[in-house]
C-alpha cells in the first residue's frame, strides 16, 4: 500500500512538472523574435538580412534632409524623386531667370533664415492640393519650389543686402502662375513675422532685419493674387 502510494505521488508531482513547463513556455519569446535574421519583401523582391540593417522609410522631400547640412536625399524609393529634382536643376541652370521679387535687407543670419523659410515652405507643398508642389534646397542659401505641372518653378535665394525670388520656366501655365503669387503672399507672411513679430526679441537676435519697414508690402504689389 505504501509503494501504492508513493508511486501515486511520484505520477502527480510528474504532472505538476509538465503543467509548469507549459506555463512558462507561454511567456517564452517565439524562435522569430530570437532569429538574428528576418526575411522582408521590400520592392517586389524577397530577401533576407539582418533586423539592423531592414531598410527605413526615408522623406519624399528633399529640402527636409537639407536642413541639416546636407541637400540630397538616399534611398531605392526616392531615386525618382531625385532625377526629377536633378533635371529639373539643370533645366534652370540652362535658362535665364526672371525677377519676381527683391526685398532689400539690413542683415540676415543664412542659417536661421534658411531653416525657418525651409520649415515654411514644407508646410506649403499640399497647397491647394496634395502633391502640389515640391520643396527643395539645392544649396545653403538657395530653397527652390517645384509645381506639380513642371512648367515653371521658382528659387528663394538669401543675398547678404537682399532676399530674391526667381522664376526658371519660359511658357508657366495659369495654375502655375496663380498658385506661385498665392505661395509668395505667404511666403512675404513669414518674412514680416520674422523681421516684426514676437515679443521681446532684440532687433540684432532677429533672423532677417529689413531695410525699410514697408518692403515686405511694395513687394505685394508685383503679385497678382492676395492669400485669401
Amino acid at each position: 500500500m505504501k509503494a501504492s502510494n508513493k508511486c501515486f505521488q511520484w505520477i502527480g508531482f510528474f504532472f505538476l512538472l509538465i503543467q509548469y513547463a507549459a506555463t512558462c513556455q507561454a511567456f517564452l519569446p517565439s524562435r522569430n523574435f530570437l532569429r538574428p535574421t528576418a526575411t522582408a519583401s521590400y520592392l517586389g523582391q524577397s530577401t533576407t538580412t539582418s533586423r539592423s540593417t531592414i531598410p527605413k522609410i526615408k522623406s519624399k522631400t528633399a529640402l527636409s534632409g537639407g536642413l541639416f547640412g546636407g541637400n540630397k536625399i538616399s534611398g531605392n524609393n526616392n531615386n525618382n524623386n531625385n532625377n526629377e529634382i536633378e533635371n529639373q536643376q539643370q533645366s534652370r541652370d540652362s535658362t535665364t531667370p526672371k525677377r519676381v521679387l527683391e526685398i532689400p535687407v539690413q542683415s540676415l543670419k543664412k542659417g536661421g533664415l534658411r531653416f525657418a523659410l525651409g520649415l515654411h515652405l514644407i508646410g506649403q507643398q499640399n497647397t491647394p492640393d496634395p502633391g502640389s508642389w515640391r520643396a527643395n534646397q539645392s544649396s545653403d542659401t538657395v530653397l527652390d519650389m517645384f509645381f506639380r505641372d513642371n512648367s515653371a518653378m521658382f528659387s528663394v535665394v538669401l543675398e547678404e543686402s537682399k532676399i530674391v525670388v526667381d522664376r526658371y520656366g519660359s511658357r508657366p501655365s495659369l495654375p502655375y502662375m496663380l498658385q506661385e503669387s498665392v505661395i509668395l503672399h505667404k511666403v512675404l507672411d513669414e518674412l514680416k513675422e520674422l523681421a516684426f513679430g514676437g515679443e521681446g526679441i532684440e532687433e540684432e537676435n532677429r533672423l532677417v532685419r529689413l531695410e525699410e519697414r514697408d518692403v515686405i508690402e511694395k513687394a505685394r504689389e508685383v503679385l497678382p493674387a492676395r492669400s485669401a
